[in-house]
């Protein structure tokens, strides 16, 4: 017996691939030298101790309840992807059991599964180009900590949260992440949710069956349906009623929906990642959201710095969105002029990146020179403004100072539409407000279809 022991010993120590047995209580009892290179571990100083002691807390409940899951025979056994140190390891997790099916203990075996990654991601650009992880501009130290950030928890599972102000890029974070994860050949289904209107918002999220509602006339499925198998990324998630909330926490939890009018649950496989550019704290304290679906979603958070911050980034962006919109427009190749190099640097672009890459769209279209000149850059990053006659207000006695601010709030959303050539999200987006919100001035000011189409 003890030479066998001594065999299967031998073993599992020549193994490539890093392995660990937890008993029946979690406590590691046996950690091979590949285990220890690859989770950067001594097996002395684990051996003999609680599985968490090697992770960290934030995965501590998805850890408990996948052991809970493998104790009970609710699974035998579970797979993730996980990215470590520029590596790749898949992570399979297995109940070991007797012949009387007693649980023994959980066995955890790592494979490094960078070279085939590698080789897949290549097959699979080479069949697709646009699956793709999408270039991000990282010279700057802060995005250079964002890239880092992404790299490490696309192979996870768990719930992002995005943050930034508007126009920073969070889409294009969310994106990566989706193309970096084992999930990248599902779906990535996007559901701007203040362009959601109340009453809608579930149908959207869970689907309905026909006959739920007028004009429900067959089933269609949610967003969370169809992202099975893949990433539902809900945009602008600050702005989701409060009334709607309890139900997306418990869809978000349970991994089930029920469409409206439906009388069975449909169980959803999905990574959730959110963006946001609220402050979803502060709406907690003001109780526009709860407390308990801002924990879910903060499992783990990136937020993207505005273009201000990173000033390293902003003349590799320009040339970068030059060369696009050169590219698309058939147009020869441009050039930043010194001044104009000067002029972004100096710029705070209050519109992020969306502002610069806008500028850099109208400067390809307009300019005529090889050279891109001021002339050629919006008046709002030149100081350029047309002036026209604006006469000082006209007091009115009989007009309160309440009557007054509506109706300068109603010409100066009248002037943004005109601005944005009606397109709402851009105009709303300029303004400060959600899209949401924005419907809802325009239906209180009676503004006519001429005015807002």
């Amino acid at each position: 017996m003890q030479k066998q022991i001594s065999i299967y010993q031998s073993i599992v120590n020549d193994m490539v691939e890093g392995v660990i047995f937890l008993d029946e209580n979690d406590i590691i009892r046996i950690c091979n030298p590949a285990a220890e290179k690859i989770r950067n571990v001594s097996a002395e100083r684990i051996v003999g101790r609680p599985i968490f002691e090697i992770h960290p807390p934030p995965t501590h409940p998805r850890i408990r309840d996948l052991l809970a899951n493998l104790k009970s025979g609710v699974i035998s056994s579970s797979n993730r992807i996980i990215h470590s140190r520029g590596r790749y390891f898949e992570n399979s997790y297995s109940a070991i059991r007797d012949l009387a099916e007693n649980y023994l203990g959980t066995l955890l075996i790592s494979r490094d599964i960078t070279e085939r990654k590698r080789l897949s991601e290549e097959n699979l650009q080479l069949k697709n180009p646009s699956s793709q992880a999408p270039r991000m501009i990282a010279g700057s130290a802060a995005m250079k900590r964002v890239v880092e950030m992404i790299d490490a928890v696309a192979g996870l599972d768990s719930t992002v949260l995005v943050t930034g102000e508007n126009g920073t890029g969070k889409e294009l974070v969310v994106e990566r992440i989706h193309r970096q994860s084992a999930r990248r050949e599902g779906p990535l289904v996007r559901v701007n949710c203040a362009a959601l209107p109340e009453t809608l918002i579930e149908s959207e999220l869970f689907g309905y069956v026909r006959g739920a509602f007028t004009g429900a006339v067959e089933d269609r499925k949610g967003k969370f349906e169809l992202a099975h198998g893949g990433t539902l990324f809900l945009d602008e998630i600050g702005e989701i009623p409060i009334a709607s909330q309890a139900k997306l926490l418990r869809a978000i939890q349970e991994k089930r929906v029920q469409p409206v009018g439906g009388r069975r649950e449909i169980e959803v496989d999905v990574r959730i990642v959110a963006a946001t550019n609220r402050d979803l704290s502060d709406a907690v304290e003001h109780g526009v959201f709860r407390e308990d679906l801002f924990y879910r979603f903060n499992v783990i958070s990136i937020n993207v710095p505005p273009l201000r911050e990173r000033r390293e980034d902003i003349l590799p962006l320009a040339e970068f969105f030059l060369e696009q919109f050169c590219h698309s427009m058939g147009r020869d190749k441009r050039c930043l002029s010194p001044a104009v190099r000067a002029l972004l640097l100096s710029y705070p672009f209050p519109g992020n990146v969306r502002q610069l890459k806008h500028a850099m769209e109208r400067a390809v279209a307009l300019g005529k020179e090889e050279l891109i000149l001021l002339d050629d850059l919006p008046a709002d990053l030149t100081g350029r403004r047309i002036q026209a006659a604006s006469p000082l207000p006209v007091f009115d006695p009989d007009q309160p100072l309440r009557d007054a601010l509506a109706q300068f709030e109603r010409d100066y959303i009248v002037c943004a539409l005109s601005h944005f050539e009606h397109r709402k999200l851009e105009a709303a987006r300029a303004l400060g407000i959600s899209r949401k919100s924005l419907w809802e001035k325009i239906n209180r000011h009676a503004l006519q279809p001429a005015d807002v189409t």
